[in-house]
């Protein structure tokens, strides 16, 4: 992603990521929630769900350029047909692993 200052270079398998500070920020928030979940009395399958919950954020903040790369047959009939640039892909993760959950807390509180 432009902009961005990257970290360290991790390679497996012909694939490169490039860990960057957002990815690492990403990566402490998620830890942070998954130990507050069992600091806060939640019971494991609250958990096991926050730890699915997750994935998703982190898969948009990790890997934004091939997630907005997708483009074909989506189901039901859904097509996509142009790439969604990278940068608003890594946003929408952002918005689900920090927006979402402050929203949430706002309006229960």
């Amino acid at each position: 992603m432009a902009g961005m200052h990257a970290v360290c270079y991790l390679s497996r398998g012909g694939h490169r990521v490039v860990v960057t500070k957002s990815k690492i920020a990403s990566l402490v928030i998620a830890t942070i929630y998954v130990i507050a979940a069992p600091v806060s009395g939640a019971p494991i399958d609250a958990i096991a769900a926050v730890c699915v919950a997750l994935l998703l954020p982190l898969a948009l903040i990790w890997f934004p350029d091939e997630i907005g790369g997708f483009t074909g047959y989506m189901g039901r009939g859904g097509n996509i047909t142009t790439e969604s640039p990278g940068c608003l892909v890594a946003a929408a993760g952002w918005f689900f692993l920090v927006g979402l959950p402050a929203l949430l807390y706002l309006a229960w509180r």
